[in-house]
C-alpha cells in the first residue's frame, strides 16, 4: 500500500514538473533589440525595445537638434506605444518643458510588456506635443519578431 502511495505521488510530480518545464520553455522571446528613431524638423524620436525579464521593455526619448531653446507642451505620455493596433491617446495633465539644442528628454519610465506570441508583431509609435499652440504629430511603426 505505501508503494503505491509513493508512486502515485511521484507520477504527480512527474507530471507537474513536465507541465512546468512546458510553460518555462513555451514562451517566445524577443529575437533582437529593435531600435527605432524617426525625424521631424528639429526633433528626433528613439525608440529601443529590449529583452526584459518575462517580456520586452520600451525606451522612450525625444532629442531637440535645433540651434535656439524651445518650449515644448505636451500631454502624458508624450510618446504612445501600441503593440499590434495604432491606438495611441494622450488624456493626461499637460507639462511643459523648455529643450535646449543637443538636449535629450525622457519623460516616462519604460514600458514594460509580456512576452508576446510567437512570430511578428507591429509596434507603434506616436509623439504628440505642442509648440506655441501647433500641434505636432510624429508617428511610426517597427517590427518585432517573437521565437
Amino acid at each position: 500500500m505505501r508503494k503505491l502511495y509513493i508512486s502515485a505521488i511521484l507520477i504527480i510530480l512527474l507530471i507537474l514538473g513536465g507541465f512546468w518545464w512546458i510553460s518555462l520553455n513555451s514562451k517566445a522571446e524577443l529575437e533582437n533589440t529593435v531600435k527605432i528613431s524617426e525625424s521631424y524638423e528639429d526633433f528626433i524620436i528613439h525608440i529601443r525595445v529590449e529583452k526584459h525579464e518575462g517580456g520586452m521593455q520600451v525606451l522612450r526619448s525625444i532629442e531637440y537638434t535645433g540651434k535656439e531653446e524651445v518650449i515644448i507642451e505636451h500631454r502624458t505620455p508624450l510618446t504612445q506605444v501600441t503593440i499590434d493596433q495604432p491606438n495611441g491617446s494622450f488624456t493626461g495633465s499637460f507639462v511643459s518643458k523648455t529643450l535646449r539644442p543637443g538636449f535629450s528628454y525622457h519623460p516616462q519610465e519604460p514600458i514594460h510588456f509580456d512576452s508576446l506570441d510567437k512570430g511578428e508583431h507591429k509596434i507603434y509609435v506616436h509623439t504628440q506635443f505642442f509648440i506655441e499652440e501647433e500641434r505636432v504629430d510624429i508617428e511610426t511603426e517597427g517590427r518585432l519578431v517573437f521565437k
